[in-house]
């Protein structure tokens, strides 16, 4: 966090240690006596918090002293007003949907709280007085607003975000892998117990996913908006095959150690380290054998689950496509006399068209057509005996040589002179 600071020009540049003195200030009496500068200066640090922000991992953020501590400055200390910044005023970070309180946000069954549902959530002597029925709002100073402010927020488009992914993943999965234990759902994405309840709420507001005490379910189809007796044993197996799978892992860690500890011994001609070393090895491997086996077998019976629920799957849509199809069958219009009878009346309406149109065709037209192939026939013949007689001709004129030169030879010429 120092890095990042430093590279903002009111921490790098001691120039600009009086804009930073005004920044860490108690500024929110500003909004009453300069307006533009109270939100000039919250939204330097919106971007700068942003910023930060940005530098760290997690779905939540808490809004604290200790927060506060990080932004310590040597000179100034602690920021006075940062309270202002994350939820009093218009352009907040809360007004702004950046961050959402925990609180609020855990007790809503929406993921879009509203104006109107913050202010419930408020102490009652900060709704009077912003209702102009108590205490000014302007009267509020920085530590009585960080006092109210402190808690925990959640970062919107990280939740949205990764809710979003989830969804995604689990739209092309088949239901058996739709289903987790909260442990299992958070050791797969890597999530503390915060952030799985989180991302869990989000979902669920969302109708994406439905919780059943420890039970996590990913829904697709509304039918599927339970968790059945069947969905408990898919999780209580998938739960079984993930621990088995670390003892696996673990296992084989082990037995690797041991590996490199056997060579050390021999290497180092020490028998009864090396024999013991093996004993234990070998338990290891008859150990990890059976959890082996054990895997195997739990993958087994879950591939033929999975299988029994495509089949169940598979039959709910033949019986919908035989419905549908019986349903349109027995449409009036499909009745097997009308379709006859309209089949024999097309063909008469068909059978009159022909009639029509060989009735109005212009007389003499297929005479016309034959003298027509009769000249183009002729014609092609004439075409083709003058090419031939053509090339023959070629053929037949010999090839002029050049004339032998007439004039007497230059040297000959030149001995006569002389």
């Amino acid at each position: 966090m120092e890095e990042y600071k430093l590279s903002i020009p009111e921490y790098a540049n001691e120039e600009r240690l009086q804009r930073l003195k005004s920044l860490y200030s108690d500024f929110t009496r500003l909004r009453d006596t300069n307006e533009r500068g109270y939100y000039a200066n919250i939204s330097w640090w919106k971007g700068v918090l942003n910023g930060g922000f940005s530098l760290t991992d997690g779905l939540t953020f808490r809004f604290d002293d200790a927060y506060l501590r990080i932004w310590e400055h040597a000179t100034l200390g602690t920021p006075h007003a940062l309270a202002a910044v994350i939820v009093r005023s218009q352009n907040s970070m809360v007004d702004d949907g950046i961050l959402l309180p925990l609180t609020e946000f855990l007790s809503s069954q929406s993921n879009t709280l509203s104006k109107q549902k913050s202010l419930l959530n408020m102490p009652l002597e900060w709704l009077f007085s912003s209702l102009g029925l108590g205490q000014d709002e302007g009267s509020q100073d920085g530590h009585s607003l960080f006092v109210k402010a402190k808690g925990s927020y959640i970062f919107k488009d990280r939740v949205r975000n990764l809710a979003d992914s989830l969804v995604d993943e689990h739209m092309i999965e088949p239901s058996t892998r739709r289903l987790y234990s909260r442990r299992d759902f958070s050791r797969k994405y890597s999530l503390n117990g915060l952030d799985t309840e989180v991302v869990l709420k989000w979902l669920t507001n969302d109708g994406k996913v439905i919780v059943d005490g420890d039970a996590v379910k990913f829904v697709i189809e509304p039918s599927e908006k339970i968790i059945n007796k069947v969905d408990m044993g898919v999780i209580s197996m998938n739960s079984a095959l993930g621990s088995i799978s670390s003892q696996v892992d673990e296992l084989e860690g082990e037995i690797n150690r041991h590996n490199e500890n056997i060579s050390t011994h021999i290497k180092n001609k020490e028998t009864d380290k090396a024999k013991r070393a093996l004993r234990s090895r070998k338990a290891l491997q008859e150990l990890l054998s059976k959890r082996l086996d054990s895997k195997e077998n739990l993958q087994g019976v879950l591939l033929k689950i999975e299988q029994s629920v495509g089949d169940i799957e598979i039959m709910k849509a033949y019986e919908t496509s035989n419905d549908t199809l019986k349903t349109l069958l027995k449409a009036p219009e499909l009745d097997r006399d009308r379709v006859e009878n309209t089949m024999d009346s097309l063909s008469d309406t068909l059978a009159d068209h022909n009639e029509i149109e060989q009735a109005i065709a212009r007389p003499g037209g297929a005479e016309i057509s034959t003298e027509m192939e009769d000249e183009i026939e002729a014609e092609y013949k004439q075409l083709f005996e003058e090419s031939k007689k053509s090339e023959e001709t070629v053929e037949e004129t010999p090839q002029e040589l050049p004339s032998p030169p007439t004039n007497e030879p230059l040297e000959d010429k030149v001995a006569l002179t002389n």
